[in-house]
């Protein structure tokens, strides 16, 4: 188990080497941007704007950089741990073919 686990770590850290060209990338589209602020409380418009504006720089980044799909395909290949595939087989097939193989979201049916 401790193996298999390790191998969480290595997908992880293997997402994790791009964080900072990731952060990079969405912070430029932000930097030098103007918002226009308006209403009776100017210091509170101000801080809203700026925390909505954290918000949606932080969703964009936990979006971009999700292991989450190729953890799920590293278990999947793994059984949890349960099979006798070789860790390191496995963290390179998941990290390799997670957009291939990861099950693709269901339509909405509504749009």
């Amino acid at each position: 188990m401790i193996e298999h686990e390790e191998g969480h770590r290595q997908i992880s850290e293997s997402y994790y080497q791009t964080a900072d060209r990731v952060a990079e990338r969405i912070a430029a589209t932000y930097i030098g941007k103007q918002v226009e602020i308006a209403g009776a409380d100017l210091s509170a418009e101000s801080t809203r704007a700026l925390q909505q504006m954290a918000a949606d720089i932080t969703d964009e980044y936990k979006r971009e950089l999700n292991p989450g799909p190729t953890q799920l395909l590293y278990d999947s290949i793994t059984d949890h741990g349960r099979n006798q595939v070789v860790v390191k087989d496995a963290v390179a097939h998941a990290l390799k073919n997670t957009i291939i193989e990861s099950p693709q979201p269901a339509a909405n049916p509504g749009n």
